[in-house]
């Protein structure tokens, strides 16, 4: 069941062409986690009529703040881009599963392309300390998520060359391919580069477990709730909605899109 609160914008920055913000939501922050996602409309209003959604790209519990990397671009969402601090808003934290780092993984790969990138972001800040992580990013210049913002034990590579920019930092090279040495890996993608993820774990691996590649699922999520059904996603165990039975799928339990 979805959990509504009212937030505050408490500090906005700009990073290049993406802005960040801090919101007081003490509630949220107790229990996000990595991979969740929150609906947000300014308070009090039905303008947009429709939540936007976002994936979130940090909590403090202890401060009782959670963070936003906002895309102006963006058609559904880059409305919130403009609010000034102390700003209203309602929220709406659907109860969704989050990114699980196995029991045993010890070096962990994070790679995205796309609006969920936010969720890798989170993803590091929030297991750096105990685990060994890798980020790889590819995104339009000036809209990446900036380094500085994640613990300095995090190694980052970055891209520009568009999404199969991805795909060829991590097969560059077979003998350092962070693939090969990754214990555990975490993909930010669209469906259609699903089959491009398999292709990349594939050519250093001949084999690979249920496990071992997770993905948070970027797409249109129109309700958020899993009313109106269009995020659905083709999987082994039948159709399901990304915004509730998601968005974090295990890679293999996903229906590869027929191109």
């Amino acid at each position: 069941m979805p959990l509504y609160y009212t937030a505050t914008i408490r500090e906005r920055r700009q990073f290049d062409h993406l802005v960040w913000k801090s919101l007081i939501a003490p509630e949220i922050a107790r229990t996000a986690r990595p991979g969740q996602f929150v609906l947000v409309r300014v308070s009090p209003s039905f303008d947009p009529l429709l939540w936007s959604v976002f994936f979130l790209a940090g909590a403090d519990p202890h401060s009782g703040t959670v963070e936003l990397l906002i895309d102006p671009r963006d058609s559904a969402g880059g409305w919130l881009a403009g609010y000034p601090v102390g700003t209203q808003l309602d929220v709406c934290m659907p109860v969704v599963p989050a990114v699980t780092p196995n029991l045993t993984t010890q070096t962990l790969l994070l790679a995205g392309v796309g609006p969920t990138l936010p969720a890798l972001l989170f993803t590091a800040r929030q297991y750096a300390a105990r685990l060994s992580i890798s980020l790889w990013l590819t995104g339009d210049e000036g809209y990446l998520p900036p380094p500085f913002l994640l613990p300095a034990t995090v190694e980052v590579q970055t891209s520009t060359g568009g999404a199969a920019a991805l795909f060829n930092l991590l097969t560059v090279s077979r003998v350092d391919n962070p693939i090969r040495w990754a214990d555990q890996i975490i993909f930010a993608l669209p469906p259609q580069l699903f089959g491009m993820a398999v292709e990349a774990i594939r050519t250093v691996r001949l084999r690979w477990e249920h496990g071992f590649a997770q993905v948070i699922v970027a797409g249109p999520l129109p309700c958020g709730l899993g009313i109106c059904r269009v995020c659905q996603i083709e999987t082994r165990h039948g159709w399901q909605r990304c915004c509730i039975e998601g968005p974090v799928f295990d890679l293999r339990d996903l229906r590869l899109p027929v191109l």
